[in-house]
Protein backbone atom coordinates (compact mmCIF):
# COMPACT_ATOMS: atom_id res chain seq x y z
CA UNK A 1 0.00 0.00 0.00
CA UNK A 2 1.70 3.18 -1.09
CA UNK A 3 1.73 6.10 0.66
CA UNK A 4 -0.80 7.78 -1.28
CA UNK A 5 -3.62 4.79 -0.70
CA UNK A 6 -2.73 5.03 3.11
CA UNK A 7 -3.72 8.69 3.22
CA UNK A 8 -7.19 7.87 1.23
CA UNK A 9 -8.30 5.37 3.49
CA UNK A 10 -7.09 7.48 6.32
CA UNK A 11 -9.13 10.80 5.24
CA UNK A 12 -11.75 8.56 3.87
CA UNK A 13 -12.07 6.72 7.02
CA UNK A 14 -11.79 10.11 8.98
CA UNK A 15 -14.80 11.71 7.59
CA UNK A 16 -16.88 8.64 7.61
CA UNK A 17 -16.46 8.47 11.06
CA UNK A 18 -16.31 11.89 12.41
CA UNK A 19 -18.89 12.73 14.47
CA UNK A 20 -19.46 16.15 12.79
CA UNK A 21 -20.73 14.41 9.88
CA UNK A 22 -22.68 11.50 11.35
CA UNK A 23 -26.03 10.54 9.94
CA UNK A 24 -28.51 13.34 10.66
CA UNK A 25 -32.10 13.50 9.60
CA UNK A 26 -32.03 15.59 6.33
CA UNK A 27 -34.11 15.68 3.27
CA UNK A 28 -33.98 12.84 0.64
CA UNK A 29 -31.73 13.66 -1.83
CA UNK A 30 -33.68 12.81 -5.22
CA UNK A 31 -30.83 10.29 -6.44
CA UNK A 32 -27.63 8.52 -5.12
CA UNK A 33 -24.74 9.96 -6.79
CA UNK A 34 -22.24 7.49 -8.22
CA UNK A 35 -19.20 8.77 -8.04
CA UNK A 36 -17.19 6.17 -11.06
CA UNK A 37 -19.48 8.20 -13.23
CA UNK A 38 -18.19 11.31 -12.38
CA UNK A 39 -14.65 10.85 -13.83
CA UNK A 40 -13.82 8.96 -17.45
CA UNK A 41 -10.54 7.51 -17.86
CA UNK A 42 -9.84 9.92 -20.47
CA UNK A 43 -10.42 12.87 -18.16
CA UNK A 44 -7.93 11.90 -16.12
CA UNK A 45 -5.44 11.24 -18.69
CA UNK A 46 -5.52 14.20 -19.94
CA UNK A 47 -5.02 15.27 -16.33
CA UNK A 48 -1.97 12.80 -15.02
CA UNK A 49 -0.80 12.20 -18.73
CA UNK A 50 -1.09 8.41 -17.87
CA UNK A 51 -3.65 6.43 -18.86
CA UNK A 52 -6.01 4.20 -15.77
CA UNK A 53 -8.40 1.71 -16.13
CA UNK A 54 -11.94 2.19 -15.56
CA UNK A 55 -13.38 3.41 -12.10
CA UNK A 56 -14.42 0.60 -9.62
CA UNK A 57 -16.40 0.94 -6.89
CA UNK A 58 -15.25 0.87 -3.53
CA UNK A 59 -17.07 -0.47 -0.10
CA UNK A 60 -17.80 3.38 1.53
CA UNK A 61 -21.08 2.85 0.32
CA UNK A 62 -21.97 0.79 3.15
CA UNK A 63 -22.34 3.93 5.14
CA UNK A 64 -25.83 5.05 4.21
CA UNK A 65 -24.74 8.61 2.37
CA UNK A 66 -21.64 7.70 1.14
CA UNK A 67 -20.17 5.98 -1.55
CA UNK A 68 -16.52 6.09 -3.51
CA UNK A 69 -14.89 4.66 -6.50
CA UNK A 70 -11.21 4.52 -7.31
CA UNK A 71 -9.15 4.39 -10.73
CA UNK A 72 -6.09 2.37 -11.13
CA UNK A 73 -3.28 2.25 -13.75
CA UNK A 74 -2.59 -1.04 -15.41
CA UNK A 75 -0.22 -1.93 -13.09
CA UNK A 76 -2.67 -1.93 -10.14
CA UNK A 77 -2.25 1.30 -8.56
CA UNK A 78 -4.37 3.66 -7.57
CA UNK A 79 -3.96 6.84 -8.90
CA UNK A 80 -7.37 8.25 -8.43
CA UNK A 81 -9.65 8.02 -5.24
CA UNK A 82 -13.14 10.06 -5.16
CA UNK A 83 -15.53 10.02 -2.51
CA UNK A 84 -18.82 11.54 -2.09
CA UNK A 85 -21.06 11.58 0.93
CA UNK A 86 -23.94 13.68 2.01
CA UNK A 87 -22.79 16.84 4.27
CA UNK A 88 -24.79 16.94 7.42
CA UNK A 89 -25.90 20.57 9.12
CA UNK A 90 -22.68 19.67 10.95
CA UNK A 91 -20.22 19.84 7.94
CA UNK A 92 -18.66 23.19 9.17
CA UNK A 93 -17.78 21.86 12.64
CA UNK A 94 -16.07 19.00 10.67
CA UNK A 95 -14.19 21.45 8.54
CA UNK A 96 -13.15 23.55 12.25
CA UNK A 97 -11.46 20.45 13.74
CA UNK A 98 -9.47 19.72 10.36
CA UNK A 99 -8.29 22.99 10.56
CA UNK A 100 -7.34 22.80 14.50
CA UNK A 101 -5.13 20.58 13.18
CA UNK A 102 -2.89 22.59 11.03
CA UNK A 103 -2.82 20.83 8.03
CA UNK A 104 -5.47 22.56 6.33
CA UNK A 105 -4.95 24.51 3.43
CA UNK A 106 -8.10 26.53 2.39
CA UNK A 107 -8.97 26.43 -1.52
CA UNK A 108 -10.62 29.22 -3.06
CA UNK A 109 -12.72 29.85 -6.42
CA UNK A 110 -13.58 26.02 -6.59
CA UNK A 111 -16.64 24.90 -4.98
CA UNK A 112 -19.23 26.71 -2.29
CA UNK A 113 -16.22 25.30 0.36
CA UNK A 114 -12.75 23.82 -0.83
CA UNK A 115 -9.55 23.08 1.26
CA UNK A 116 -6.36 20.48 1.19
CA UNK A 117 -5.31 18.30 3.67
CA UNK A 118 -2.06 17.81 3.28
CA UNK A 119 0.36 15.06 4.29
CA UNK A 120 4.45 14.64 4.32
CA UNK A 121 5.83 13.18 0.95
CA UNK A 122 3.50 14.49 -2.18
CA UNK A 123 0.25 13.56 -0.76
CA UNK A 124 -2.46 15.66 -0.35
CA UNK A 125 -6.28 15.37 0.12
CA UNK A 126 -9.07 17.53 -1.33
CA UNK A 127 -12.33 18.18 0.59
CA UNK A 128 -15.11 20.17 -1.44
CA UNK A 129 -18.41 20.83 -0.95
CA UNK A 130 -21.49 21.62 -3.42
CA UNK A 131 -25.21 20.91 -3.32
CA UNK A 132 -25.31 19.03 0.10
CA UNK A 133 -22.22 16.52 -1.03
CA UNK A 134 -18.84 16.62 0.31
CA UNK A 135 -16.41 14.90 -1.91
CA UNK A 136 -12.77 13.81 -1.22
CA UNK A 137 -10.49 13.10 -3.91
CA UNK A 138 -6.90 12.22 -4.30
CA UNK A 139 -4.18 11.63 -6.72
CA UNK A 140 -1.14 10.19 -6.89
CA UNK A 141 0.32 10.89 -10.30
CA UNK A 142 3.50 8.61 -10.82
CA UNK A 143 6.78 11.09 -9.98
CA UNK A 144 4.49 13.80 -9.31
CA UNK A 145 5.23 16.38 -6.12
CA UNK A 146 2.71 17.62 -3.74
CA UNK A 147 1.76 20.43 -5.94
CA UNK A 148 1.69 18.48 -8.98
CA UNK A 149 -0.79 16.39 -7.36
CA UNK A 150 -2.95 19.18 -5.60
CA UNK A 151 -2.94 20.87 -9.02
CA UNK A 152 -4.40 17.52 -10.58
CA UNK A 153 -6.93 17.41 -7.79
CA UNK A 154 -8.11 20.69 -8.33
CA UNK A 155 -8.66 20.31 -11.98
CA UNK A 156 -10.21 16.89 -12.00
CA UNK A 157 -12.49 18.99 -9.28
CA UNK A 158 -13.64 21.02 -11.95
CA UNK A 159 -14.47 18.09 -14.32
CA UNK A 160 -17.01 16.90 -11.34
CA UNK A 161 -18.61 19.84 -9.94
CA UNK A 162 -20.66 20.49 -13.01
CA UNK A 163 -22.01 16.94 -12.96
CA UNK A 164 -23.49 17.49 -9.45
Amino acid sequence: MTLRTSLATLAAAALLTTPALSAAPRPAQPHAISPCALLTPDQIKVVLGTPVLNGKPGTSGASPGSADCTWADAHGETRIYLQVKDATPDYHDFRNSMQATGRLVPVTGLAEDAFYISATGSSAALYFLKAHHVMLLTVDGVGFSKAQNEAAERGLATQVLPKL
